[in-house]
């Protein structure tokens, strides 16, 4: 049940790649650099179960935790480790692979740009992500996802209490990512 989800994120991961490709030099995201990594954060059950799948999670366990508030809505991400990459790259979330990009919102008129990117030259809009875009494909994926299991789409995860399931099941020692 969860192609659909996958598909989409490689949607986003080519659109990612194509924008650095073409404008790498303006893009200073790396390896480290932790400032979109917010505490907070909750995400659809559909994102929520593909994240945990990549950590052998029972989807039920997942499916309790949907509705609960996060553990803390301050400081940085839980996934984030002491050298502040992130423990589940691979798999993260779709908000957390447009890090970096340059967003537009519906409500907005000015694009969303880091200000570490993108200072000497400003993006072409095909290099610019249509957020409103990715939220409905994404609506569009959960619903699907959340029907076939019998669950309420607007239900969403604590990312800071997934964090806490993953990192059970890690062995200390065990390193969790090469990637920010």
């Amino acid at each position: 049940m969860l192609e659909s989800y996958f598909a989409l994120r490689t949607r986003i991961d080519r659109f990612q790649a194509s924008v650095r490709a073409r404008y790498g030099e303006q893009i200073n995201c790396h390896a480290g650099c932790a400032s979109c990594c917010a505490a907070g954060l909750t995400i659809v059950l559909v994102e929520a179960v593909s994240l945990g799948t990549a950590f052998d999670i029972a989807e039920e366990r997942i499916y309790l935790q949907a509705g609960q508030p996060p553990l803390s809505d301050t400081g940085r991400c839980a996934l984030l480790n002491e050298n502040d990459l992130c423990a589940v790259y691979a798999a993260r979330p779709l908000i957390c692979r447009t890090h970096g990009l340059p967003l537009q919102y519906p409500d907005q008129a000015e694009i969303s740009i880091c200000e570490k990117n993108f200072l000497f030259q400003k993006p072409h809009q095909s290099a610019i992500l249509d957020v409103s875009n990715m939220e409905k494909a994404l609506f569009a994926v959960n619903l699907e996802y959340c029907r076939h299991v019998g669950l309420n789409p607007l239900a969403r995860v604590a990312v800071d209490r997934l964090a806490e399931m993953i990192y059970s099941r890690l062995r200390p020692g065990t390193p969790v990512s090469a990637g920010k």
